[in-house]
C-alpha cells in the first residue's frame, strides 16, 4: 500500500498539472529517436544542431536554483538531460521541477551537447508529460532485496535491475537460435491444442479445467508429444513446435508448473542422426546467447566445445549402486534406496524407483555435457526397444553439470507394443502414481492407421536456465505464484508447524534440540505472534494454564541439506510462512558474523540445519511428505 502522504503529494502534483491545461495521460508522442540512436549519431546531430525528440521514464533529477540536471531511459538506454528556465522558460521551467518526479514518463525535445565533464546531454527546450506515476520507484541501490517479492511483481524488477532486462534479451535469442536452426533443417513449426481430453507424453500430474461451451473437462497439457507424432501419422515428416506445457508438481530448481518447451519429431530420423544434430544444435545455441562455449553452472565450468561422451545407463548404475538392471527388483530397489538413505513413495514401482535412485547416484556424477544411452525400458513407456536389448529402449538424454537437459527417443511406432505399455502405466496409476500415463485411445488409434520410423526429441527452457546459472522460476518473466499472505489461516482452519532437520549435518542432541528452539522463537516473534491462537484449560484448582489446542508441531527429518534447500524455495515460491536455521547460526549467536559468512556464499553452498514451514495442515502434510519423522 502506498502511504497517505506520499500518495496525497502525488495526487496535489497531479492536480497541478491539470490546472495548468496539461493532460497527464495523453494518447501519442512525437518521439524521433531513443537514447541509443542519439548517443550513436551524437557528433552528427551535434553538427547539424539538429532537433532530437526523446520519450522515457526519468530515472535522476537534481534541481539546482534555475537549472536542473536529469536523466531519461528508454529501452534502448539512458542520456543525461540539461534543463535551464532561459531555454524552457521559466513557467514551463517551474512546472518541470514542482510536477516531475521519479518514475514519470515524459517527452523532452531539444538540441544535444557536451558538458564540460564531456557527458553527452539533451538541451531541453520543450517537454511535455506522457504519464505521471502515483507510486514511488524502487531505486537501483535501495529499491526491492527481497526475491519472493520481485518474481511476484517482476515489472518492478525488470524496471531497477539493468541484468534481468538482459536476461530476458537473452532468452529471446534462445528461443530464435532452436527456431532458426530447425526451420534451417527444414522442420515445419506447428501449433497443436493447449487443452486435451487425455494428457500424455511425460510423467506428470496435470492440471484440470473445464470447457463451459463443450460441458467437458479437459487437460492442460503436459507434453507436445502425441498430437505432433499424429501429424507425423498424416504424411508430415519434420515437425516441432515451442508451446508453453503444464505440470502440477513441486517447485525446485529444475521444475516450475509452467513453463516453455519444444520438441520435434523427424521421419524416418534415427538415434545416431539425432546425436550429431542435437550436438551441433547445442553447440550453437550456447554459442549464440553466451558468445562462448564455456560457461559456470553450480560452482563448475562447463565446456561445450568437446564431443559428447556417450555413457550407458546400466553400466554406470551398476558402478555406482552394484545393482544389475537386467535382473533388479522392486525390493532390491528398496533396499539400496533404504541403504542410500534416498526418499521415495511406496507406490512407486520398478521404473520410478530406477529413476529416483539414478537421480541421487549416477546423475550428481554427471559434470560435463554427454549422451547418457541405453534406457531401461521402465523409464521410457513411449520408447523404441533396443533389437539387442530388450531390456534397454533407443533414448537418450543429454545431461550436464547433474542437470538432464533433453529428452529424445527412437520412437515407438508399434501399436500392439504401445497399448501395452500403457496398461502397465495405468496399473500404476491405479495404485496410487498420480504422474503415471493414461490410455489415450485415440492416439492408438491414430497409430494403427501406420505411424513411420521416427526420432523424437525434447528440450524445455530449463536448458536456458541452466545457461544462466539460475532457476528456472527466475527466467520465467511471470512465474506461477501463490498470492502474498494468502497462507495465513481462515479463523477455523487446522494449521501446523513442520521443522525439518538436517539429519546429515553431525549435529549432536543439545545442538538439534537447540536448531528447533531457534526456529520455534524466530517462527513466533513473526507478524506480532498473530499467527498462533492460544486457548486456556484449568485445573482441579481453578489454575489456568494456557494451551496451544489451535495448532501442532511436528518434527522430520531430512538426509541432506539439499533437500531442505529445496524445502525452503518450495515453501516460499507457495506462500508458506518460512523460518530458516544455517550452521553459521549455530556457531555463533553474533548477528553480523551471520550476516558476513552467509553473504560470501551461493544459496546452493549454505549448509541448512534445518527449517520449520507453518501453513494449513494438509498443505504442510503433503509438501513434506517425503521426509519421515524423527524418532
Amino acid at each position: 500500500m502506498v502511504r497517505d502522504d506520499i500518495l496525497q503529494t502525488k495526487l496535489g502534483k497531479l492536480q497541478q498539472l491539470q490546472e495548468n491545461q496539461i493532460n497527464p495521460y495523453p494518447e501519442k508522442t512525437d518521439r524521433t529517436h531513443s537514447a541509443s540512436q542519439v548517443l550513436e549519431d551524437f557528433a552528427e546531430l551535434e553538427k547539424q544542431d539538429k532537433k532530437v525528440i526523446l520519450a522515457g521514464r526519468i530515472r535522476s533529477l537534481r534541481p539546482m536554483g534555475g537549472s536542473a540536471f536529469a536523466s531519461v531511459e528508454d529501452a534502448s538506454g539512458k542520456i543525461q538531460l540539461f534543463l535551464n528556465k532561459n531555454n524552457i522558460g521559466e513557467k514551463d521551467f517551474k512546472l518541470f521541477v514542482k510536477t516531475v518526479e521519479l518514475g514519470d514518463f515524459v517527452e523532452v525535445g531539444g538540441e544535444v551537447f557536451q558538458t564540460k565533464t564531456g557527458e553527452k546531454t539533451l538541451k531541453v527546450t520543450n517537454w511535455k508529460m506522457l504519464a505521471k506515476n502515483l507510486r514511488p520507484i524502487p531505486t537501483e541501490h535501495f529499491g526491492i532485496k527481497d526475491e519472493e517479492e520481485l518474481l511476484r511483481k517482476r515489472y518492478l524488477d525488470l524496471m531497477v535491475n539493468p541484468q534481468t532486462r538482459e536476461l530476458f534479451r537473452k532468452k529471446n535469442i534462445f528461443w530464435q537460435s532452436v527456431r532458426s536452426f530447425l526451420v534451417e533443417q527444414g522442420f515445419l513449426e506447428v501449433q497443436t491444442p493447449v487443452l486435451e481430453h487425455t494428457p500424455g507424453g511425460a510423467d506428470a500430474e496435470p492440471f484440470v479445467t473445464h470447457h463451459n461451451a463443450l460441458d467437458q473437462d479437459f487437460f492442460m497439457r503436459i507434453s507436445l508429444e502425441l498430437p505432433l507424432k499424429r501429424l507425423l501419422v498424416g504424411g508430415l515428416e519434420k515437425v516441432f513446435e515451442i508451446g508453453r506445457v503444464f505440470r502440477n508438481e513441486g517447485i525446485d530448481r529444475q521444475h516450475l508448473q509452467e513453463f516453455d518447451h519444444m520438441e520435434f519429431y523427424w521421419a524416418y530420423g534415427d538415434l545416431e542422426k539425432g546425436m550429431e544434430m542435437a550436438e551441433k544444435m547445442y553447440r550453437q545455441i550456447v554459442q549464440n546467447v553466451l558468445g562462448v562455449l564455456e560457461h559456470e553452472y553450480d560452482g563448475q565450468k562447463i565446456d561445450w566445445s568437446k564431443k559428447f561422451p556417450r555413457i550407458d545407463y546400466f553400466e554406470v548404475f551398476r558402478k555406482e549402486t552394484g545393482l544389475d538392471l537386467s535382473n533388479v527388483s522392486v525390493e532390491s530397489l528398496r533396499a539400496k534406496a533404504d541403504e542410500l538413505k534416498i526418499k521415495y513413495d511406496q507406490t512407486y514401482g520398478k521404473g520410478k524407483m530406477i529413476d529416483t535412485i539414478y537421480k541421487k547416484t549416477v546423475r550428481q556424477k554427471m559434470i560435463q555435457p554427454c549422451f547418457l544411452v541405453g534406457h531401461p525400458i521402465e523409464v521410457s513407456p513411449l520408447a523404441k526397444r533396443d533389437p539387442e536389448n530388450p531390456q534397454k529402449v533407443l533414448r537418450f538424454q543429454i545431461v550436464a553439470g547433474t542437470a538432464e537437459l533433453c529428452n529424445a527417443f527412437s520412437e515407438l511406432n508399434d501399436p500392439i507394443d504401445q497399448r501395452g505399455r500403457f496398461e502397465d502405466q495405468m496399473k500404476l496409476r491405479e495404485a496410487g502414481d498420480s504422474e503415471a500415463q493414461m490410455i489415450d485411445e485415440d492416439f492408438l488409434e491414430a497409430m494403427e492407421y501406420g505411424l513411420p520410423p521416427a526420432f523424437g526429441f525434447g528440450m524445455s527452457e530449463r536448458f536456458f536456465s541452466f545457461l544462466m546459472n539460475r532457476s528456472i522460476r527466475e527466467c520465467v518473466i511471470f512465474p506461477p505464484m501463490k498470492e502474498k499472505g494468502e497462507v495465513i489461516a481462515k479463523e477455523k482452519e487446522a494449521m501446523i508447524a513442520a521443522v525439518v532437520i538436517n539429519n546429515s549435518a553431525g549435529l549432536e542432541q543439545w545442538q538439534k534440540m537447540n536448531t528447533v528452539a531457534h526456529l520455534n522463537a524466530a517462527f513466533a516473534a513473526r507478524t506480532g505472534g498473530k499467527l498462533f491462537l492460544q486457548d486456556e484449560i484449568l485445573t482441579k484448582d481453578d489454575k489456568k494454564i494456557k494451551l496451544n489446542i489451535k495448532h501442532a508441531i511436528m518434527i522430520k527429518e531430512a538426509v541432506s541439506t539439499e533437500d531442505i534447500s529445496d524445502l525452503a524455495i518450495n515453501a516460499k515460491s507457495q506462500g508458506f510462512e518460512v523460518a530458516e536455521f544455517t550452521r553459521e547460526m549455530l556457531e555463533t549467536t553474533n548477528d553480523k558474523l551471520v550476516a558476513e559468512k552467509t553473504k560470501e556464499k551461493d544459496l546452493n553452498k549454505v549448509e541448512y540445519l534445518g527449517i520449520l514451514v507453518f501453513g494449513r495442515k494438509k498443505e504442510v502434510e503433503k509438501l513434506t511428505a517425503g521426509f519421515k519423522l524423527m524418532k
